[in-house]
């Protein structure tokens, strides 16, 4: 009979030595993954992205651009149908370009702008403006400036509110990542301006060094793709409260060891 239960207490220590130690194990799993979806971390052992210079985003075939003609030139305003107050006048109409990156313009005929800059564009249609009225001013912005987000990341259209958009404000439109969201590989499909296969390019969003790299500014039409956390354990968040689980499972374990052995 002794020897039984001094048997049953020898198992007893090692269950519970075995639980304190998955008890750790869970512990230092909840620190690992707090710093996996930290944000701005720096830390040498993430990627290190280099700097590059803001690209402007190039206009392209099946844009939507919206132009609106500024000018005290009644004929001017009389060939784009706008009507103003005291001879001037001021309205904007929306242009598809064309597959081969033009758009037409009323009686101005054809003008290429794909591969532009909406800057660019602006000047380049003012300047043909001009043999009509010297004073033209024209405005040009992209009516599709929207861009994407599926996945883990939410999923919907949003407007670039802003010409330099970052990918945490665009984040921040959605809400944020998911509680699943992978931080680590997070994609941007981008159209390519000279048409083809789109660029695909993924990041790490857990790097400081993201701030300024190529990554950083989002375009109208790219796609965000945020996908799910490989290998996530058990798709839980909040591990504090799985452990306080586990800690209240081995205390009554603890409990009906106990039980057993005084009987």
């Amino acid at each position: 009979m002794e020897h039984s239960s001094l048997m049953f207490t020898c198992n007893k220590h090692k269950i519970i030595n075995y639980l304190a130690v998955v008890v750790l194990l869970l512990a230092a799993n909840s620190c690992i993954t707090n710093k996996s979806n930290t944000y701005l971390q720096d830390d040498p052992k993430l990627p290190q992205y280099e700097k590059a210079e803001y690209s402007y985003y190039k206009i392209q075939p099946n844009d939507e651009l919206i132009i609106r003609l500024i000018s005290v030139n009644e004929e001017a305003t009389a060939i784009f149908n706008i009507s103003g107050s005291e001879g001037s006048g001021s309205n904007s109409y929306n242009y598809r370009v064309y597959d081969d990156g033009t758009i037409d313009l009323p009686f101005i005929s054809q003008i290429k702008v794909a591969g532009l800059t909406i800057r660019e564009a602006a000047k380049q249609i003012e300047a043909r403006l001009k043999d009509f009225a010297p004073d033209a001013m024209v405005k040009v912005a992209l009516a599709n400036d929207n861009f994407y987000i599926v996945g883990e990341g939410g999923r919907g259209a949003y407007k670039l509110y802003k010409e330099k958009l970052n990918i945490f404000q665009a984040i921040s439109l959605s809400g944020d990542f998911s509680k699943n969201g992978d931080r680590k590989h997070v994609r941007i499909i981008r159209p390519n301006p000279e048409g083809g296969k789109p660029f695909i390019k993924e990041f790490d969003m857990r790097t400081a060094s993201i701030i300024g790299s190529e990554f950083y500014y989002v375009q109208p039409n790219d796609v965000i793709y945020v996908s799910s956390i490989k290998g996530d354990f058990f798709k839980v968040q909040d591990y504090s409260s799985t452990i306080g689980s586990f800690s209240t499972s081995i205390g009554f374990l603890v409990t009906v060891i106990n039980l057993g052995l005084s009987f």
